[in-house]
């Protein structure tokens, strides 16, 4: 509890430094020690809170002139000494403050002779950066040139040609690289390069087609087998991992219609040889237009049913009997335990499944890909029911419903009564081993995809 109000003073002691009138005397106080601009953020701050607070708005307009005439005389000092990136960057400050207060409607003027000067001069500055950034360009030090081009369109945004060159010399490098990347047959690569520069930019556009267009990665889906005497879940695990497959956020995997596919190959493989081989898939799917074919079979399916089922129970029921004490004249409630039974229920289901999955290459009849996948699901519920108020239910055990035995025992500890308070708030539906089957498929159809998704063809 102290720590508790030790934190509220705190946070309190916090709130009431912050506030508009506390920051303005923080304020007075370092404008009266001539530390202008720190007294000008903490007008500033106050001004944020509450923007009409009028003595903040007297200290920063007093402040901020103090501070407009600091940058400008820096600004003059680095001029007559020939500094002159010094001389920009000082009359930008000043710029920068003048529009920051401005917000508040103080207006804090900088004389015009110092802009005259200081537009003769930054001309003058862009000019020897621009000059440099070429040299950069042409010598394709590209890094230099960005940095200086981009501090030519801060200071100047429209001079010369600036934003043009600025974007040669940032997206030159990685238009190189991406088209360096497609001439080496590295698609991907080459098609998520191109993505840093702007599709306007040279032909980021139609190279970047050209990269999906050649390393697309066509995949007709063979029907899958079934080893297994439980029938439907090869289909299952097929259309999974079809409509898996087609929500990829991949660009370059394309799944060839399953129904056109499947009939076609099977056409070609009874052409070819009569059997589905690996040889003779690969070759049956070159015939259709593919360049890999995705063959499954489910190899193993296992399940345990344990159907929920009673077990009765004994336990005590607390009731509040009001009673009289005649030495002290008053009322009081005393507890009064009585004998009931209820009802545990405890029930499992479980599945076991294996399915193994090849992608083979149309091209060379090579095993891309191949993985056996082994998962197992699991469901089960423990709960208790009872005829009365489960709040005043006590767990224990008794020997005669009606007769008291020197071996009956309520249990009202804490532990043992939110134990049991569980069991009759526990849930109560049990997945049937077909929910927990399609859950399975759905998952093994999720690895299939992943592998898929992550194999690049390419590396």
């Amino acid at each position: 509890m102290k720590r508790l109000l030790l934190l509220i003073a705190v946070v309190c002691s916090f709130t009431a430094c912050n506030t508009p009138g506390a920051l303005t005397k923080k304020g007075n106080k370092l404008a009266q020690q001539e530390l202008y601009t720190q007294a000008a953020d903490y007008y500033y701050q106050a001004l944020r809170k509450k923007s009409d607070y009028t003595n903040a708005q007297i200290g920063l307009k007093n402040a901020g002139k103090k501070v407009i005439n600091q940058h400008l005389d820096d600004f003059f000092k680095a001029k007559n000494f020939g500094d002159t990136k010094k001389a920009v960057y000082h009359y930008r400050d000043a710029q920068i403050f003048q529009k920051k207060v401005s917000r508040f409607k103080i207006s804090l003027e900088i004389p015009a002779h110092y802009t005259n000067d200081y537009n003769i001069i930054v001309d003058d500055y862009v000019s020897g950066l621009y000059n440099q950034a070429l040299t950069h360009l042409e010598e394709e030090n590209f890094n230099s040139a960005e940095k200086l081009f981009k501090e030519v369109s801060l200071l100047l945004p429209n001079y010369k040609d600036v934003k043009d060159l600025k974007d040669v010399a940032t997206y030159e490098p990685k238009y190189r690289k991406a088209v360096d990347y497609l001439e080496n047959e590295k698609f991907r690569a080459s098609y998520h390069q191109f993505n840093k520069t702007p599709k306007s930019y040279k032909d980021t556009q139609e190279l970047q087609n050209l990269a999906l267009e050649s390393g697309l990665f066509t995949i007709g889906l063979l029907e899958f087998s079934n080893a297994t005497r439980h029938k439907g879940g090869e289909a299952a695990i097929s259309a999974y991992i079809s409509e898996y497959i087609m929500k990829l956020n991949n660009p370059f995997i394309k799944l060839i219609d399953r129904s056109h596919t499947n009939t076609l190959i099977n056409e070609q493989l009874m052409g070819l040889s009569g059997q589905t081989t690996e040889n003779t898939a690969s070759q049956a799917g070159e015939l259709v237009g593919v360049k890999a074919i995705l063959t499954g079979k489910l190899v193993n399916y296992s399940k345990k049913e344990n159907k929920v089922t009673e077990h009765p129970k004994k336990g005590w029921y607390e009731r509040k009997v009001k009673k009289y004490n005649e030495e002290t004249e008053k009322h009081y409630f005393e507890s009064i335990y009585d004998k009931i039974r209820y009802s545990e229920f405890v029930g499992s289901n479980q599945v076991e499944i294996s399915f193994q999955f090849q992608l083979i290459s149309t091209e060379t009849g090579e095993i891309l890909l191949t993985d056996i996948i082994k998962l197992n699901k699991a469901d089960a519920v423990h709960f208790a029911t009872a005829n009365k108020n489960t709040n005043n239910i006590y767990p224990g055990n008794w020997k005669w419903e009606k007769v008291k035995h020197k071996s009956d025992e309520i249990k009202t500890s804490y532990a043992a009564k939110r134990e049991l308070k569980n069991l009759f708030n526990g849930k109560r539906s049990l997945k049937t081993t077909s929910q927990l089957s399609d859950q399975t498929y759905q998952n093994i159809a999720k690895e299939v995809t992943q592998k898929i998704d992550q194999y690049n063809p390419e590396q």
